[in-house]
């Protein structure tokens, strides 16, 4: 029997978009559709750091002023960055400042963690 070779993607990593690293690969984004392009399937994302274009995978589109969260490639070439939308989410109902909280936190605890596991495993 032949074995079957899966390749699985890399996680999205969290970003604002002004934070987008030049290692990054896929990114989850979060934040609001403006400018949408219905016959190309493009549309523009604002998280209040910066804005972004996103083309969309699988031809949705959300509607303008939508809270979002985007899944999707970062693809970088010669007119600059952008995000090919693998998954487009309905955030409307999102607490965005409860979020923003829970990662302020994360930064400050991960990282306490971390290192207390580091110790541990020594």
């Amino acid at each position: 029997m032949e074995e079957v070779q899966f390749r699985r993607r890399k996680p999205a990593v969290e970003r604002e978009i002004s934070n987008i690293k030049e290692e990054d690969t896929r990114v989850a984004l979060i934040g609001k559709a403006f400018k949408i392009d219905k016959m190309d399937y493009t549309f523009w994302l604002d998280d209040g750091t910066g804005v972004i274009l996103v083309e969309s995978e699988e031809n949705v589109l959300p509607e303008v002023g939508q809270v979002v969260r985007v899944i999707g490639r970062v693809i970088r070439n010669d007119e600059g960055t952008h995000i090919y939308g693998e998954v487009v989410q309905d955030f409307s109902d999102a607490d965005l400042d409860a979020l923003k909280e829970v990662r302020e936190l994360e930064k400050k605890v991960l990282p306490k963690v971390e290192s207390a596991l580091t110790w541990w495993s020594e």
